[in-house]
Parts: C-alpha cells; sequence; structure tokens
C-alpha cells in the first residue's frame, strides 16, 4: 500500500518530519538504516532555539545545561563569557535522536530500522523506494540521510559535495569520571552548569571543541576539505595539550570521523516529488557545524508542504518548501558563509576577533551569540560588524583586507 510521505533517515532531520507529518494525518513511513540508539559521531551540542522549535519536553536526553562559552585563540588567549540564563545544551546523539524517533511512532509514523535504502525511481504520481529488504511506495518523498544523502544522490539534486562545501572532522566520545568534568568546565558558582570549549586555530582554517557530557566529554576537531593538512597531526597536538591542561589521562578508543555540509544550502533541495532536510540539503551553519535546528526547522517546514499537497491545496508543490528554504534557512546560512570568510580566512583574523572580544565586553557578548546560535545570523552580524566598525575599526579593516 502506497504512503502518503517516506522519509529515509531517522536523526532530527527525518524523525521531526516524520512526526510533524503523522500529527498532520499524513500516512507516514521512515527508513532508517541503522538501529537505534546508535552511536552518532558528533559533538552533542544543541542551541539554545533548538527548545523552542520542539513542541515536547526533552530534558530527558540532556547532559548538561550550557552557561558559558570558552573561546581560545590560536595564540593561547582565553575568553570567556558567563550567563545566568542558558545558552545551550549537551545531549549525547544516541539519547537525544532516540528520543526523536520513539516521538515519531508516537505521532503514528511507521518506522523501520536496520534497513539500507539502496534506490529509488520517481514518476509524475509518486516514487518507489528500494531497499535491501524491499520496495515500498510513496506519494512523496524526504530525504533526510544526511551528508552523504542516497536521496540526494540518486535523485540527482545533489550528485557529490565539493571540497569548499564539506569539512572533515575527528570526533572522540571519551569516558571521564563527573567529578573531573566538573573540575574541568564547571565553576562552583555555576551549579550543574557547564562551559563549552572552541579552540580557535587549532589547525589553519579549522578549530577544535571541547563538550562536556554527564560521563563523557566529546572532543573534536575539523577544517574544510579545501584547506585539508594535517588532520591526524592537529588532532593529536590538540588531544595531548587537553591532556597536559586538564591533567587527564584521555581514553581515545572511541574515536571516528565524520563529514559535515558547510557551503551553505544546496542549489536544489526538491524535484517534483521529492524534497531534501537537514544536512542532506546543506543546512548546518558554516562557521560553527551545528545543524540541529536547521534540521528541526526544514523537517516541519517539508511536512507542512507534504501536507498541503496531499491534500489537493492549490499552488502548493515541492517547489514551495524549496522557495520557503530558500528565503529562510538560507539566506541566514548566506550570511553565516559571509562572516565564516571573514573569521577563519587566517589565523591572524581569528586572533583578531578573540582579542576584540576580550576588550570589549559588548563584542564578547555578541561573539557568544553568533557561536553559540542564540538568533539568527542576519541579526548577529548586524551587531558584530555595527560594533567592529565603531568600536574597532582598524582591526575591523585588517580582517576585511
Amino acid at each position: 500500500m502506497a504512503q502518503d510521505l517516506i522519509v529515509v533517515g531517522g536523526g532530527p532531520a527525518g524523525a521531526t518530519c516524520a512526526r510533524h507529518a503523522a500529527q498532520l494525518g499524513l500516512e507516514v513511513l521512515l527508513i532508517e538504516k541503522a538501529t537505534h540508539p546508535r552511536r552518532k559521531a558528533c559533538g552533542g551540542g544543541l542551541t539554545a532555539r533548538v527548545k523552542d522549535a520542539l513542541d515536547f519536553d526533552f530534558s530527558s536526553a540532556i547532559e548538561h545545561e550550557q552557561c558559558a562559552l570558552r573561546l581560545v585563540s590560536p595564540s593561547g588567549l582565553v575568553v570567556e563569557e558567563v550567563r545566568s540564563e542558558p545558552t545551550g545544551y549537551t545531549v549525547r546523539r544516541e539519547d537525544f535522536d532516540h528520543l526523536l524517533l520513539k516521538k515519531a511512532e508516537e505521532a503514528g509514523a511507521t518506522v523501520i530500522q536496520g534497513s539500507d535504502v539502496i534506490d529509488l525511481v520517481e514518476d509524475s504520481s509518486g516514487v518507489d523506494v528500494f531497499t535491501s529488504e524491499g520496495s515500498h511506495r510513496g506519494g512523496l518523498l524526504v530525504g533526510a540521510d544526511g551528508v552523504n544523502s542516497v536521496i540526494a544522490r540518486k535523485s540527482g539534486l545533489h550528485p557529490r559535495w565539493k571540497d569548499d562545501e564539506v569539512a572533515l572532522c575527528i570526533e572522540a566520545s571519551v569516558p571521564m569520571d563527573p567529578s573531573d568534568i566538573t573540575r574541568i568546565s564547571g565553576n562552583p558558582e555555576w551549579g550543574e552548569r557547564v562551559a563549552i570549549e572552541i579552540h580557535l586555530g587549532a589547525l589553519v582554517h579549522g578549530y577544535a571543541w571541547a563538550f562536556p557530557k554527564k560521563s563523557e566529554y566529546s572532543l573534536g576537531i575539523g577544517v574544510m576539505v579545501k584547506h585539508l593538512t594535517d588532520l591526524k597531526g592537529s588532532w593529536k597536538k590538540f588531544t595531548e595539550a587537553f591532556e597536559a591542561r586538564c591533567g587527564t589521562k584521555l581514553d581515545l578508543a572511541d574515536t571516528t570521523s565524520m563529514r559535515i555540509p558547510v557551503g551553505g544550502m544546496i542549489d536544489k533541495t526538491s524535484s517534483r516529488r521529492i524534497m531534501l532536510i537537514g544536512d542532506a540539503a546543506g543546512f548546518v551553519g558554516p562557521a560553527t557545524g551545528e545543524g540541529i535546528y536547521y534540521a528541526i526547522e526544514s523537517g516541519k517546514s517539508a511536512a507542512e508542504v507534504a501536507q498541503k499537497i496531499a491534500s489537493g491545496a492549490s499552488n502548493v508543490s515541492t517547489v514551495t518548501y524549496h522557495t520557503q528554504m530558500r528565503d529562510g534557512i538560507g539566506a541566514d546560512l548566506k550570511v553565516a558563509k559571509f562572516m565564516e570568510k571573514i573569521m577563519f580566512r587566517s589565523n591572524a583574523n581569528m586572533e583578531a576577533l578573540c582579542k576584540m572580544a576580550s576588550e570589549d565586553p559588548i563584542m564578547k557578548r555578541h561573539t557568544l551569540d553568533f557561536i553559540m546560535g542564540m538568533e539568527s545570523y542576519r541579526t548577529m552580524r548586524s551587531r558584530m560588524m555595527k560594533r567592529m566598525l565603531t568600536k574597532h575599526p582598524l582591526k575591523a579593516l585588517r580582517m576585511v583586507v
């Protein structure tokens, strides 16, 4: 029996899309290649906006609330901004994603796990999806299968990523005693809240991160493939420095690699019967690599368009979804790309940004807002550029020239 909607991929984008579409009354099938809970290479940092994007309590999946950011410049200058309110959350992706997938099932979506999609055929009335276990037909198809999207490739919407569109990262889930995590990332005045760390210039044109969880740390390092040189060497240097600074020996047995799309929204996110969401569509912040908020928002938008198409609404098609994304998330990511090119073009620019933040409390607040994704990139660019040009014109001029 044909479904109204087939969603391929059970991460935050796909699970959100399937749940929302089922709530809107569609017959939904979600196909996920893994079996949840599963290990997911990711820092596990959520922006504060994720809480507003989800309409249910996900506190059971929260490892820590963040209240501070430690930004480390290439020379080692440390800039710390602390807030009284939460600036974000850390989660274990296996727990967070599993929760979202269960919510999709509770809403009425049918979920098939452990099934690889290998091909598809799109025609004027629907899409046939072929898996390792059989085939399924749906009126519409949503590709939520990440940076290595089979749907994007087989549909011809996005056959491959260019070297200036994708970053390569190394990430480790490092087990650690909770007391050491509190000692390293916390402060007695913060209660249970912690600081996340971003190390700019840990390698040329890239950065490293340290995100605390309850009983583990996510440590990672990444750089755009275009600028890739000695990623493994930089990773070794970063982890050894972390050990020396924190006085602890790291267990790096659970280390893996991943790709992150950082080139902004792809040119085509839809065909006649297919829509791409989340990482598959390039919905990731180029400067920070954060994509969970965009995954959730694009999943909801695709579900709403699918419901209108299924109900026969006039003047609504998959092009409607693409236009919404282009004018919303896509436009915001273009601004983020502009900022990324300025911030990460050299170690000198990263150093200048940290220097301004260390000397100017307002600039420090704006910098945290930008890195933590507290508001849209368009809003944050306006604030940061205005402050830089009025209070730090020489540094700003050197960064853009």
